[in-house]
Parts: structure tokens; C-alpha cells; sequence
């Protein structure tokens, strides 16, 4: 094979990683109260924004859900790593948001229900990730995808939503850890929503 072709493989071989967990609607798990509004940003990335998203300064953080799609390998997990990954979730959005909005346990004027469900999990292989050329190549990232929605607390109506899924960066250290690549994740989910609603207030 010479160079050309073998470039050429890497490159097909690396677009089928990235795209290994994937979030297109076709897999949608019914989680969220609507999909009509969601807007494609990528493959693997669909986002709405309501416009009304700056009257809410206090949330409800519902407890993280699971809610994996048909193709998932989620369903294999034990319990146990399923509620560590859902508890982490919950805790990220909390640390993410609560040093500037209130953090409320009731509906009211104000008040939004931020709901997240999670839709796949992958682990990382550690193995494989201790070698830089298969670390580089991708073949060991962890990874996840989730559905999450922010919905008024009163009436239910939808202010934003997102069906998305990632895989670890190759140039970290966090896949040499089973679920440090999805906790890493997770951890850019909470902080891109914290962006959110900053950029809106």
C-alpha cells in the first residue's frame, strides 16, 4: 500500500471513531418533550436555544436519567457504574451553575427544570490508551451521548434542548482511567451549559 492509500484509510478509519457514538434523531429516545426545534450543528450535535432563556435564574437539577437508545452498549454496564455516571452528571451541573443561579427544589415564576437523560456510555480501554499512536488514532476513547432539555416549572414549555454525543480527546490524560473520558465529558456538558445561560443573562 503505498503512502497516499494508507493516509487515505487512516482518515476513514478516524471519521468512523468520531462518529462511533452517534446522536442523529433517528435515535432518539423519546426522552424530551419535543425534537420539532432542535437545530443540527454537526453529525453528532442538535441544539435549540430558546429565546426566553434570560428570564430564568433558578433551576431545578433533576436527577440524571437513563434512557439508552436500541444500539446502545450502555445496557451491559453495572448498576453500579450506570448511578456513579448519574450521580457525576448531576453533581457537574450543580458545581457548574450554583456559584451565580439558585439551585430550588419547587416550581415557580422564574424557575426552570433542567432534565438530562443519558443515551450511551462507552468506557474507555486503557490498554490501548497507555500507547500515543493508539491513543492518537482514537481506538480507546471512552465515550457518551446524552438528551437534555430545560423546560419551564410550571407549564412544561421547552426553553432549550440538546441531543449530543462525544468521544474523549486524544490528547488528554483522562482516558487512562475507565470513565475518565466520560466524566470529562460530562464535565464540558455542564460547562457549556453554564456558557448558556450566561450568554443569555
Amino acid at each position: 500500500m503505498n503512502k497516499t492509500n494508507l493516509l487515505t484509510v487512516l482518515a476513514i478509519a478516524l471519521m468512523a471513531v468520531q462518529c462511533g457514538c452517534s446522536a442523529k434523531l433517528g435515535r432518539q429516545t423519546g426522552f424530551l418533550s419535543d425534537y420539532s426545534k432542535l437545530d443540527r450543528q454537526s453529525d453528532v450535535s442538535y441544539r435549540y436555544i430558546g429565546s426566553n432563556l434570560g428570564v430564568y435564574s433558578q433551576f431545578i437539577v433533576d436527577p440524571v436519567k437513563v434512557h439508552f437508545h436500541s444500539s446502545s452498549k450502555g445496557g451491559k454496564l453495572s448498576a453500579e457504574d450506570i448511578t456513579d455516571l448519574q450521580n457525576y452528571m448531576h453533581a457537574a451541573i450543580v458545581s457548574a451553575i450554583s456559584d451565580r443561579y439558585s439551585i430550588v427544589y419547587r416550581p415557580g415564576p422564574g424557575v426552570a427544570r433542567i432534565r438530562v437523560a443519558l443515551t450511551d456510555l462507552k468506557k474507555s480501554k486503557i490498554v490501548q490508551n497507555i500507547w500515543p499512536g493508539s491513543k492518537l488514532a482514537g481506538t480507546g476513547l471512552g465515550g457518551a451521548s446524552l438528551e437534555a432539555e430545560l423546560v419551564d416549572s410550571q407549564n412544561g414549555t421547552q426553553i432549550g434542548a440538546v441531543v449530543e454525543s462525544q468521544l474523549g480527546e486524544r490528547l488528554s490524560l483522562d482516558g487512562l482511567s475507565t470513565w475518565g473520558d466520560v466524566k470529562a465529558i460530562m464535565d464540558g456538558w455542564a460547562k457549556r451549559l453554564r456558557e448558556r445561560l450566561d450568554e443569555a443573562h
